[in-house]
């Protein structure tokens, strides 16, 4: 059940961007920070915001409901307990991969 699936090619996504893809029924946002891919869980657990539609600075995206800064590597929310869940995501032979 945690092998690895086949999300896309990885120049479906630019770097410095979110995608949202839709994996087993879980909505999942897939970023490029331009050295690594990262894969959250794509909605803020502050408003539901999808975070693959907010602006990537750095390792973090910002929810482009309410602003929110939120840490791609920890999953973590700028001054919020909650933390969204995080995904491992690789490159193999050009494709991106994620485990849920």
């Amino acid at each position: 059940m945690n092998e690895p699936i086949k999300i896309g090619d990885y120049r479906q996504f630019p770097a410095g961007e979110g995608r949202k893809c839709t994996v087993r029924g879980e909505e999942i946002g897939i970023f490029n920070l331009g050295d690594e891919f990262r894969a959250v869980s794509n909605r803020c657990p502050h408003k539901g915001g999808p975070l693959s539609d907010g602006l990537v600075l750095g390792a973090e995206v910002i929810c482009p409901v309410h602003s929110r800064k939120i840490d791609l590597k920890t999953g973590s929310v700028a001054n919020e307990a909650e933390k969204v869940k995080t995904f491992e995501v690789f490159l193999k032979d050009g494709d991106v991969y994620l485990k849920l």
